[in-house]
């Protein structure tokens, strides 16, 4: 099995694969905790549900597909001199592989789903970052507060 994270971008409207979407809104991300039977390669799907983070019957989906595109696939090495990790490196002591898609929230992404979608992300350990006045920005930080992270 190989060890992969996940970050999930958000814009205001995704292009196919191979094309710019358009109007970043903020990204979920964990660098860690999910594992695959291979590397997915750009344009293989990934299953939403499998991006799940609490059981079938209350998750909030992510918005979108059931299936969602691989946008690009990220490697994250880490230096070996001589058999081991050099003194001066200051980061992560395995290599990484973060796989990225993205999801369409639309123009207008403020909603009391989108709070709660952020919200049980964030509580299982996902980064969420937005731009500058972006609704996910308010929202993660909101969550982030009520769960005393």
């Amino acid at each position: 099995m190989i060890n992969l994270g996940v970050r999930v971008e958000f814009y205001e409207s995704v292009g196919p694969v191979g094309e710019a979407s358009k109007g970043y809104l903020g990204a979920l991300e964990r660098t860690e905790g999910y594992r695959a039977a291979a590397v997915p390669q750009i344009g293989t799907y990934l299953m939403a549900a499998s991006l799940r983070v609490v059981d079938r019957e209350t998750a909030h989906p992510l918005p979108g597909p059931t299936r969602l595109p691989v946008r690009a696939v990220e490697h994250h090495l880490v230096p070996e001199r001589e058999g081991k990790t050099p003194v001066w490196w200051g980061s992560y002591d395995e290599p990484g592989l973060v796989i990225v898609v993205h999801a369409d929230l639309g123009s207008s992404p403020a909603s009391e789903l989108l709070r709660q979608l952020i919200r049980q992300y964030v509580a299982d350990g996902w980064e969420c970052h937005g731009t500058d006045g972006s609704v996910m920005r308010e929202y993660s930080l909101e969550a982030r507060r009520d769960l005393g992270l």
